[in-house]
């Protein structure tokens, strides 16, 4: 059995646990259970890949649309296609990593054991934007549910490296200014690298906008990649 069944059979299984009236519980022994597993649990050694390859990656169009609304300065980077599907945010940092034997249930699991680990600080830094953190964990357990600012926080930690998150400046709302923001690992986790990421709607801004009576709805998350070594951050 390779590393990425085994990966995806303990999500299957941290599925199950969160289906369960204890599902706190459950989720915290299965996650101590699964940190005894030497033989899969050692540190993924995150080298990103950050330069759009037009042979390998394809523009999405639909963010290129949102990506010039945005606030930073993100003028030089293209966001590159990724499916959708719930797992859109992991599979944004497998497209950025050079590693193929990592798989979205990795992360997944990885993510849910890094929050279940350090409770206090993400419930502290982030419960008040997105919500009680025990729910998240729940909802994370499931594969293929949509990910948020929990997950975005935890993977910093979890692949040693800073995520810069975009978001459209588009209907202005305070949270807004803490969603445009760089994220990064928990001390005394080092950071290696930084990699970007924009939050948008798949579909057009008018097609978002009609679905949902007027308002906008985020609902994928894609790359942002460099047209050259040059445009590549600070960290490499």
């Amino acid at each position: 059995m390779s590393t990425g069944q085994k990966f995806a059979r303990l999500l299957q299984y941290l599925g199950k646990c969160s289906e369960s009236i204890m599902y706190h519980d459950e989720i915290a022994s299965a996650v101590r259970w699964i940190g005894q597993i030497e033989s899969i649990m050692t540190r993924i050694h995150f080298h990103s890949n950050q330069v759009f390859d037009e042979s390998k990656h394809v523009i999405d169009v639909v963010a290129k649309e949102y990506l010039e609304k945005a606030i930073d300065n993100v003028d030089h980077l293209i966001p590159v296609e990724v499916s959708g599907g719930g797992n859109c945010l992991h599979g944004s940092i497998l497209l950025l990593m050079n590693n193929p034997m990592v798989t979205t249930s990795e992360l997944r699991v990885r993510t849910i054991i890094e929050l279940m680990t350090n409770e206090v600080y993400y419930s502290n830094r982030y419960s008040q934007l997105v919500g009680p953190l025990d729910i998240a964990i729940q909802d994370i357990c499931k594969n293929h549910m949509f990910s948020e600012l929990y997950e975005i926080g935890a993977l910093c930690s979890v692949l040693g490296c800073n995520i810069r998150s975009i978001y459209p400046n588009i209907d202005f709302r305070d949270d807004m200014v803490f969603l445009n923001n760089i994220f990064t690992p928990i001390p005394p986790i080092t950071t290696n690298c930084e990699v970007t990421i924009l939050w948008y709607h798949a579909k057009h801004e008018k097609d978002d906008r009609d679905a949902n009576h007027g308002t906008r709805s985020p609902n994928h998350f894609v790359p942002l990649m460099s047209t050259s070594n040059v445009m590549v951050g600070y960290y490499q």
